[in-house]
């Protein structure tokens, strides 16, 4: 994790960075985090998928064996209510396999109450797998 990441974190990023790093390490584990984390009514959007509005359409677009994110942050800031969170993912299904390997991600995260009310990805899914990271 990058040293910018710690200094000066806001309570916001503390719940973006919460949420991202405790999603695993079985499919259940991840639901639990997600159902933790966000309103009953969060909208979560990806590249190239249905927007997802409330926690049943979140937890039907998730593959059935992703059981664990690996997160390295590059930055985050914060604006008002809404975190920019910008990182290298790993999503690994149950038997390890990737389902995305060092996929680099920015994302707005908007928060109410402590809660994720809005989730929006932004990344190139033609490179959900790549051999490195370019940073």
């Amino acid at each position: 994790m990058n040293a910018n990441v710690n200094a000066g974190t806001t309570d916001g990023e503390r719940v973006v960075r919460d949420f991202l790093t405790r999603l695993g390490p079985t499919p259940a584990a991840v639901r639990k985090t997600m159902d933790a984390f966000l309103t009953d009514d969060c909208v979560w959007e990806n590249p190239g998928a249905p927007v997802c509005r409330g926690k049943e359409e979140i937890f039907a677009l998730l593959p059935a064996d992703f059981a664990r994110l690996e997160v390295r942050f590059r930055h985050l800031a914060t604006a008002g209510d809404t975190v920019l969170a910008e990182r290298i993912e790993n999503m690994l299904r149950t038997d390890g396999t990737p389902i995305a390997r060092n996929l680099k991600v920015m994302a707005a995260f908007e928060l109410r109450a402590g809660r994720i009310c809005g989730w929006r990805d932004y990344y190139d899914p033609t490179h959900l797998i790549s051999e490195r990271p370019d940073w």
